[in-house]
């Protein structure tokens, strides 16, 4: 058995059948048996159970700087810690991800589900991702239009079925990037440089967001809801001082930590599990949760947050079952 304990920032005691290490290609022969998983430090993962198959743990390291015609063109191998990069850059005057300081994960791992923050997605800045078609064997790249990439979405995540490992991330710069400050925390404060806003940013994250190193937790559960204006007036009628954001496409976002503050399940504790004080999105283990727990609290606070709003919440993180990625509706 293969321990996954170290490759999902929730702490769960599961394990994988086997386990592989890629540090390179090479390391892998194909056909590989199915099924399998690919992990990158796992912190957008939940495990509902343990994985009866291989894990691949993508480990693939490196980062290549090119500057020409204005701007800067940076490679990074899919198994490289996000924040370091982001360290690296800043340090050789790169800017565009300070927005993105202090997520836990991999650059492998970030344009899955395009994570975000602060006004930023990583899907902004990538130009292209060179992958590997585990069934065959074959290497390509697939550019920015072709990943699809969308609020906490991607290509990679609405097809899983092609089982494409993520060797490369290819990323673009320009020399002289517009800080975005438009969120509240970065807004009202006077942020001259892309170092301050990371030391903002990871000042804020450090007082609302627990450290996976200290308490199990995989980040923000679930995805902020989209709606329609007219949901919007309903929720407003009655609730006047409810967090609005306008998204693509006329419709809406919504604050679904509000959402589940409102409804009661701010730091609430079931069983081993709960929701974190200073941040209700996050759902956390308090030591020795088990997965059941863990799945029983997110369809507990989703359940209270339709009874009170009538919003459907669901999940940022990616569920994994004994046989691989797991549907939210057809989980109990």
């Amino acid at each position: 058995m293969f321990s996954l304990l170290p490759y999902n920032t929730f702490a769960l005691d599961v394990h994988a059948q086997h386990g592989i290490v890629v540090n390179a290609l090479s390391d892998l022969k194909f056909p590989l048996p199915e099924p399998y998983i690919i992990l990158g430090r796992g912190s957008d993962v939940l495990f509902t159970s343990d994985f009866e198959g291989t894990a691949l743990i993508n480990n693939i390291r490196g980062v290549d700087i090119l500057h020409e015609d204005n701007e800067y063109l940076v490679r990074v191998g899919g198994g490289e810690i996000l924040d370091e990069l982001i360290v690296k850059l800043l340090n050789q005057g790169i800017c565009g991800l300070e927005n993105l300081s202090a997520i836990p994960g991999t650059v492998g791992a970030a344009p899955i589900q395009n994570i975000g923050a602060y006004g930023v997605e990583i899907g902004d800045f990538i130009a292209s991702v060179e992958v590997c078609d585990l069934k065959s064997g074959k290497t390509f790249t697939l550019d920015k239009d072709a990943c699809q990439f969308g609020y906490r979405d991607s290509y990679f995540k609405r097809h899983p079925q092609e089982h494409l490992f993520i060797i490369y991330v290819n990323f673009r710069f320009p020399d002289e990037p517009k800080l975005i400050l438009s969120y509240q925390g970065l807004r009202d404060q006077d942020l001259k440089d892309a170092q301050a806003v990371r030391a903002q940013v990871r000042a804020l994250r450090a007082r609302k967001l627990p450290d996976p190193r200290y308490v199990g937790n995989a980040g923000s559960f679930f995805k902020n809801p989209l709606v329609d204006a007219q949901t919007v007036t309903r929720l407003r009628e009655q609730y006047p001082d409810i967090p609005v954001f306008t998204a693509e496409g006329g419709r809406y976002k919504l604050a679904a930590g509000w959402l589940i503050d409102k409804a009661g399940c701010r730091g609430i504790t079931h069983g081993h599990a709960g929701t974190w004080e200073h941040q209700a999105l996050v759902l956390v283990n308090r030591g020795q949760a088990k997965p059941h727990e863990i799945v029983s609290l997110a369809k507990y606070v989703s359940t209270q947050v339709m009874a009170h709003f009538g919003i459907e919440l669901v999940p940022e993180v990616r569920l994994y079952g004994r046989n691989g990625e797991v549907a939210w509706d057809l989980l109990l």
